[in-house]
């Protein structure tokens, strides 16, 4: 049994074409989808700040997901987050869903995805040959240096797989949380090592920005004596078996800027032909 997890926020017709094309093109069917919503959540340290009434559906087709969850025979969960307090939202989202995954594996699932391939899950669990040893299968971003602070490694939880049985023995109180911290109180400098400052150089000291995915990076790279692995997505597995649309959820206060408008436009396209297959 596999749980596709799936955070959002603001994500407009983009969350139905994801849990559409997963119901019409996967081939496996040992699967249920969990959706986790904060749209509603009064949250001061998500990215887009809180323009509308709370309650209003202002993009996140709250009512969809609802009617979805209570379909008798479809294997589908939703969970909205209305309370989030001091903790970035899409962690908090990722965390609200490892918890409620109760499957042997778990695929963490960007909103704004498409399934393209009907073996997309099929692929990754195929990669999973140790099950003591094989954590599960992400796609992987090295750190370095950008305009204003420092990034860190991390394993992107936009799509990632998950051994759930080694998940919840060595990561039980895992957090998903984001970090950024100046560069003097950053517990793990040296990774930067070699790297050029970033380029702007007024901002003194650096930040560090970790996103969601640092912490779990950390754990398997500098604390880990079980000796758990992240293997890596297959070459060009977004263009042919996932294709993402990013920039939605950021953006999500400014409907008119291009790339939401042209994104959108694209995402309605996909959405009726899939639709009428």
């Amino acid at each position: 049994m596999i749980d596709i997890l799936i955070p959002t926020r603001f994500s407009w017709d983009s969350i139905c074409l994801t849990i559409e094309s997963i119901g019409k093109r996967t081939v496996r069917q040992d699967y249920r989808v969990i959706v986790a919503d904060n749209s509603l959540a009064d949250n001061r340290f998500a990215c887009e700040p809180h323009k509308r009434p709370a309650g209003e559906d202002d993009g996140n087709r709250r009512e969809y997901l609802r009617n979805l969850a209570r379909l008798p025979f479809l294997q589908f969960a939703y969970i909205e987050v209305k309370e989030q307090g001091r903790r970035y939202g899409h962690g908090e989202n990722l965390r609200v869903l490892c918890d409620a995954s109760t499957a042997g594996y778990a695929l963490l699932l960007n909103a704004n995805s498409e399934v393209i391939r009907g073996d997309w899950l099929d692929v990754l669990l195929d990669l999973m040959k140790d099950p003591e040893h094989d954590l599960g299968v992400a796609r992987f971003r090295s750190g370095g240096a950008r305009d204003h602070d420092y990034i860190t490694p991390t394993y992107w939880p936009n799509i990632m797989l998950l051994d759930m049985r080694l998940y919840r023995r060595y990561f039980p109180d895992h957090t998903w949380e984001l970090k950024q911290v100046g560069f003097e109180n950053f517990e793990r400098p040296e990774i930067f090592t070699g790297q050029p400052p970033p380029r702007t150089p007024e901002r003194t000291p650096p930040l560090v920005f970790a996103d969601t995915g640092w912490t779990l990076y950390e754990k398997l790279h500098f604390d880990n004596p079980a000796g758990l692995g992240m293997l890596s997505l297959p070459d060009n597995y977004w263009n042919t078996a996932i294709r993402w649309r990013g920039g939605l959820d950021r953006n999500s206060h400014r409907p008119d800027h291009p790339h939401v408008v042209e994104t959108l436009a694209e995402i309605d396209r996909r959405l009726k032909a899939l639709r009428a297959e």
